[in-house]
């Protein structure tokens, strides 16, 4: 029979080993809180792992921090404990708030009442009388409510149900705005093989997912950067692409070594394996860079090789300068390789990508209490809820404010958006700064706020998002690009209770959807700069979404041509794929998928005789909308 002493060393090494398997290392105190509940709610030794394994995923999804503590670890089980029974409620609408619900469930006084800490097995205190009834584990309490839940759903007992309880869900909660000098920066570590929180002007921190002691602050919008910035932006983006290509099936190097196996796999070559093997063929991934004499060549982050591309075959994707490419070639006794294919680089489903780095934030939003599963239940749930995105908005024309009170009009007598999306620009000449220009651009803004305010309902219950343009005040044409000034906002920030300025790009989290809004006209400028013209007759903004999102950064063209600022670069990565990508765009409008991520582009607003586009999360489609002509 093994000691007490033995036991407990034994649950110590299972809690080391599950959450040491989650990335998790927990401080002193933690682990012994975490091994005197253990104790306390007696759990057998075959439900150890379970409980353990519940515990871990629920810190993971609730903090996403490798550090646990005390503090941490007791918000963590309280959390799990607040929010297990709302995953099989449906919500129901509210007439008090357009965008709001409430669950209503008809309960019986003994199966459905709030779960407490004893009915999850996680607390300590215990009722005077000692007549509480301890289930085996706190994995079979929580699927016993669960049960219990369902079967109330399904009509069990309806003669005993006399209780009524009401949780409201305001899906306005559920919206958050991401600024790009918010989001959090991160780098890939190859010696742990995950990425590290760093930030602007300071070096990786030594421990994963910690900020830097001496890090400034995550919302700096400093546009000026250290020299130093401009070559970490460029391995940032390496590293990124190459870790994502050697996790790819095709790339990945077979467990047994030689026979048919070897094979089929494809092998990366660095470049500086190159020397003394003239007349092999190769595959290389590496940045595109023009040298001095004009000529190209592939870069990588040991060494660099000049380019032949006369007889190259594009594969798909439009190929600019400092975009990263995989290139296959025969390399030459004149140390130069005579590009066959160029193609980019294998994308990555979502789901992979958070299979693999679901603990790490790369967004930065408010975390939310309830899980990924549940969101996407409420989400589902709300078929209605819309999105109406609008691009050019040109505050200086007469016409777009007659357009917006025919559309706003339209949606105040029947269902009401849950965010109006406003790229700009919002004005239709480049602003010029001086006084006269200052006051014209605030008093666009002013009557855009009075018009709004005339429809009160959707004035206090919509989001108003407003996204800089080209053509917009501040950012020196650089992207990220900050959002408008407040003082040229004020009166709509007065009038309009849910208005948000954000920059350029920004995101949104809705429940589970991430949103990426990007305004710039980037396909004319891809296609200015193309090294390598687009192969046969193809779709154009296919490729161009496909050269975006399997490059993973909004803005693959040269420097010399589209400044990014060095130091806030990761705030145009695209990775994870994004749920939804909103290129805002003067081409024409269109909507498709590409690797499961809904793109669209809603067209200029003028230009396009005032159309715009609604996007539907629920469905995760989108429909373009024009106001019907008037007819003879």
């Amino acid at each position: 029979m093994s000691t007490p002493k033995a036991r407990m060393m034994a649950v110590r090494r299972q809690i080391v080993r599950t959450f040491k398997k989650h990335q998790l290392t927990l401080q002193v105190d933690a682990m012994e809180y975490l091994e005197d509940t253990l104790e306390q709610q007696m759990v057998p030794p075959e439900d150890m792992n379970d409980t353990l394994e519940n515990i871990a995923l629920g810190y993971v999804a609730r903090e996403g921090l490798n550090l646990v503590n005390r503090a941490r670890l007791e918000n963590v089980l309280e959390s799990m404990q607040k929010w297990t029974h709302h995953l099989h409620e449906k919500p129901t609408r509210n007439t008090l708030d357009p965008h709001k619900s409430q669950h209503t469930l008809t309960q019986s006084p003994q199966k459905q009442r709030r779960p407490s800490s004893s009915d999850l097995g996680l607390g300590h205190d215990l009722d005077s009388d000692g007549d509480r009834m301890r289930l085996d584990s706190m994995r079979d309490r929580i699927q016993e409510m669960e049960e219990d839940h369902y079967n109330d759903d399904m009509g069990v007992d309806q003669e005993q149900q006399d209780e009524e309880e009401e949780d409201d869900v305001d899906i306005t909660e559920l919206l958050h705005v991401v600024d790009a000098f918010d989001m959090p920066r991160w780098a890939w570590a190859s010696d742990v093989k995950t990425f590290t929180r760093s930030d602007p002007g300071t070096t990786t921190s030594s421990t994963p997912y910690e900020v830097h002691p001496n890090a400034p602050a995550a919302s700096t919008n400093q546009v000026i950067a250290a020299a130093e910035e401009k070559t970490a932006m460029f391995r940032a983006r390496y590293q990124l692409l190459l870790q994502r290509i050697m996790r790819n099936e095709c790339f990945a190097p077979p467990v047994f070594t030689g026979g048919m196996e070897q094979d089929r796999y494809l092998k990366l070559t660095p470049l500086k394996a190159l020397k003394g093997r003239c007349g092999e063929r190769f595959l290389m991934f590496g940045m595109l860079v023009q040298m001095s004499g004009g000529k190209y060549c592939l870069e990588d982050a040991d060494d660099r090789v000049e380019l032949v591309l006369d007889h190259s075959q594009n594969s798909a994707g439009l190929f600019t300068e400092n975009c990263f490419v995989l290139v296959e070639g025969q390399y030459t006794d004149d140390n130069v390789i005579i590009a066959e294919t160029i193609g980019l680089p294998p994308p990555e489903l979502r789901e992979e990508t958070k299979k693999v780095f679901g603990n790490i934030d790369f967004l930065g939003a408010p975390r939310e209490m309830r899980s990924e599963e549940q969101l996407r239940v409420i989400s589902e749930e709300y078929e209605d809820i819309s999105f109406v995105i609008l691009s050019d908005v040109w505050l200086d024309q007469p016409k777009t404010f007659t357009t917006l009170r025919t559309i706003f009009e339209g949606y105040s007598n029947s269902t009401l958006p849950l965010a109006f999306i406003l790229c700009g620009s919002f004005k239709s000449q480049p602003f010029l700064y001086n006084g006269l220009e200052s006051g014209q651009y605030r008093d666009g803004f002013t009557a855009l706020a009075e018009l709004i305010a005339e429809f009160p309902t959707m004035a206090t219950f919509s989001y108003f998002i407003f996204v800089p343009g080209p053509n917009d005040p501040w950012g020196a044409s650089i992207l990220p690009r900050p959002k408008i000034p407040d003082f040229y906002t004020a009166k709509v920030r007065q009038l309009v209770k849910r208005s948000i300025f954000a920059s350029n790009p920004c995101r949104i989290k809705y429940c589970d959807q991430e949103i990426v809004i990007y305004r710039e006209d980037i396909l004319n400028r891809l296609l200015r700069n193309c090294i390598v013209p687009p192969c046969g007759d193809v779709v154009i903004q296919k490729q161009l979404v496909r050269t975006i999102i399997d490059g993973a950064h909004l803005c693959p063209l040269p420097l010399t041509t589209r400044q990014v600022s060095w130091s806030h670069d990761h705030a145009l990565r695209l990775y994870p794929v994004p749920d939804a990508l909103i290129l805002a765009d003067k081409f024409e409008a269109y909507n498709f998928k590409y690797q499961a991520c809904h793109c669209m582009n809603p067209g200029s607003f003028p230009t396009s005789d005032y159309s715009w586009m609604v996007y539907y999360p629920a469905s995760r489609r989108s429909d373009i909308c024009q106001i019907p002509k008037p007819t003879r």
